[in-house]
This record gives C-alpha cells, sequence and structure tokens, in this order.
C-alpha cells in the first residue's frame, strides 16, 4: 500500500467515530414552564469566575467553556421567547444598552476513567469509554434601568459516549447533551420569573 492511501486509511480510521449523550437525571420536569414575556428584552451576557475541570487534566479557569454553555442556554431562550436577543462582553465591559445584563459562575467537571481513555485510544476506540459532564450553573440578572439583580442556580449532567461504531448514531448523537441544556435553560428561566425578573423590562429611550 501506498504512504499516501496508508496515510488516508488511517485518518479515516481516527476520524469515522461517533458518540451518543445521554441527559443526567438532577433537574425534575417542570410542572408547568413560565411563560415568555410579552415585550421579550435584550440581554447582554459575560463570563464570571467560571472553572472546568477535566480527569487526567488540572483546574483551570475557562471563560471558553462557560461561553459555550452560555450559548447553548440563551439559545433555548431565543428558541422559546424568552429572550429578543443577546451579546457577548468581555467580564465587567456591560455598555448598559441592553435590558438585562448576565453573568455565568459556576463549574464544569467531567469526570471519566483514565485507564478507559488510555484503553479506548489504544484501539482507535473500538473499546468504548464515558466522560460524564457535571454542571453546577449560577446565574446573575441585573435589570439595567432598575438596577435590581437576581439569582439562580441549577445542577445538571449528562453523559457523553464515545466509540468508533457510534458513528452510526450521529442523527441521534447529541439529543441527550440538548436535553439537558433544555432542562437548565427552562429551571433558571423559571427560578429568574418567579423573582420578578423580565417583568417591564425594556430599558428607557
Amino acid at each position: 500500500m501506498k504512504k499516501g492511501a496508508l496515510t488516508l486509511s488511517l485518518w479515516l480510521v481516527l476520524n469515522a467515530t461517533g458518540c451518543v449523550t445521554v441527559a443526567g437525571k438532577q433537574l425534575p420536569p417542570l410542572e408547568a414552564v413560565a411563560t415568555a414575556p410579552t415585550d421579550a428584552p435584550s440581554i447582554q451576557e459575560t463570563v464570571g469566575n467560571f472553572s472546568f475541570h477535566l480527569d487526567g487534566g488540572k483546574m483551570i479557569t475557562s471563560n471558553k467553556a462557560g461561553r459555550i454553555i452560555n450559548e447553548e442556554i440563551l439559545k433555548v431562550w431565543k428558541k422559546k421567547g424568552y429572550i429578543e436577543s443577546s451579546q457577548y462582553v468581555k467580564s465587567s465591559e456591560f455598555t448598559g444598552q441592553a435590558d438585562y445584563n448576565v453573568t455565568l459562575s459556576g463549574s464544569l467537571y467531567g469526570e471519566s476513567s483514565i485507564v478507559m481513555q488510555i484503553l479506548s485510544g489504544l484501539t482507535l476506540l473500538v473499546i468504548p469509554h464515558s466522560i460524564e459532564q457535571k454542571f453546577d450553573i449560577q446565574y446573575t440578572l441585573e435589570n439595567v434601568r432598575t438596577k435590581e439583580k437576581y439569582g439562580a442556580s441549577v445542577e445538571e449532567s449528562y453523559t457523553q459516549w464515545s466509540e468508533f461504531f457510534l458513528i452510526f448514531a450521529l442523527p441521534w448523537s447529541g439529543k441527550g447533551s440538548s436535553a439537558a441544556y433544555e432542562a437548565m435553560a427552562d429551571h433558571i428561566y423559571s427560578q429568574l420569573r418567579s423573582k420578578g425578573a423580565f417583568e417591564n423590562s425594556r430599558t428607557m429611550q
């Protein structure tokens, strides 16, 4: 076999892998999800004190991990009409041009067997391994006009299984993680609404 063909074959083996995600059960189903406001507000969002840890690595402050979580949660809010728009700003650089300022803090812990990760890698994922993503999220919401602040917190998880043959499950691979993010988004929003947030929130023009 020519070197180019061998390289291509190896690349295909390394990339023709799949995974599936399974949502955790920490958050109970809501009896009634809070309704969207009649006049959906705009928000600016940022990441505060947030840490990310993965077994086999070390604890780091991870703005990127926090931004990804924020994007997933706010994507649900936009889809359900809870907010009109969102804009990321660097920490402490809110401009005052939105109706609300949102700050995410907390942690994400990836729990996995290091031994299984190694074995899975050595067998090119023929032997599966899993990573349980555990979220401990806090949201601080500030009404730009009134300066009132509201808080909400959730804990949830999902497990990601990686294995060579799970490539055939690709159409459903993200179902569990999507369910986990939606549950967190709904619970955070419901907590904030119960405390009076998102009522008469439009900034004065």
